[in-house]
C-alpha cells in the first residue's frame, strides 16, 4: 500500500486550471511582442536601405573627385544590364556611372563607365528623389559638389519610406527634434551626404512618395 501512494505522488502534474493560466499568460506576451517585432523588422529594412544609399552616394562623390568628372547615381529598372537604363523608381536598384561628357545621359561603355551596381531593395519600401525634376538622379560635378541634372541647382536628397509614411516615431531621450518612421539621405551644397531620421528634415526633402 505504501508503494502505491509513493508512485501516485511522483506522477503529480499541472491541473487544467494551471495549464490554462500559463497559456493565457503566453498569449498575452505574444500579443504584446508581435507589434514590437513588426516595427523592429520595418525599421531594420529602412535602415539597411538608407545605409546602402548613403554608401552609394559617398562612392559617387568620391569617384567624381578622383576622376575630375561628373558622376551620376541613377535609379535603374535593370541595374545588371550591360547598358543599365536610368528609368527606375529606386526599388529595383541603382547604378553609378561616370558622365564623361557631362550631358546627364548614360552613354554606352566605355565612354560612360559604370562603377557601381546595386540590386533591388525590399518591395515594401518606396524612394523619392528631391527636387522632383531630378527624376531619380543624384549628380556630382568634378569638384564633388551636388547638382541637379534638371535645373542646375543644388540637390536636396532622397527619402525612403514604407507604409507608415513620414509619421512621428519614438524619439530617444534628450533629442531636441521629433524622429520619423521614414529615412532620408540629405546632401549638402558641398555634396556631403548624411542619413536623417528627423521628421522636419524629411518633410523638407519632400516627404514620402
Amino acid at each position: 500500500m505504501r508503494r502505491t501512494k509513493a508512485v501516485r505522488a511522483g506522477q503529480a502534474g499541472f491541473t487544467l486550471h494551471e495549464l490554462m493560466l500559463v497559456l493565457a499568460i503566453v498569449g498575452v506576451g505574444v500579443a504584446l511582442a508581435i507589434p514590437n517585432m513588426r516595427e523592429f523588422l520595418w525599421n531594420n529594412r529602412l535602415t539597411g536601405a538608407a545605409n546602402d544609399m548613403l554608401t552609394a552616394v559617398h562612392r559617387a562623390r568620391s569617384e567624381s573627385v578622383k576622376r575630375h568628372a561628373q558622376t551620376i547615381m541613377c535609379f535603374s529598372a535593370d541595374p545588371e544590364a550591360a547598358q543599365p537604363p536610368c528609368n527606375g523608381n529606386g526599388t529595383q536598384g541603382w547604378v553609378i556611372f561616370v558622365d564623361t561628357d557631362a550631358d546627364g545621359v548614360k552613354d554606352p561603355d566605355p565612354l560612360d563607365e559604370v562603377v557601381l551596381r546595386h540590386g533591388a531593395i525590399p518591395n515594401t519600401l518606396s524612394l523619392k528623389s528631391t527636387p522632383a525634376g531630378n527624376a531619380g538622379y543624384l549628380a556630382f560635378n568634378s569638384a564633388g559638389f551636388a547638382r541637379d541634372i534638371a535645373l542646375g541647382t543644388d540637390l536636396a536628397g532622397v527619402v525612403l519610406c514604407d507604409s507608415r509614411g513620414n509619421k512621428a516615431a519614438p524619439t530617444p531621450a534628450g533629442a531636441t527634434a521629433t524622429y520619423s518612421t521614414a529615412r532620408g539621405v540629405s546632401i549638402s551644397v558641398t555634396g556631403r551626404p548624411k542619413v536623417t531620421r528627423i521628421q522636419s528634415e524629411i518633410t523638407t526633402l519632400g516627404g514620402c512618395p
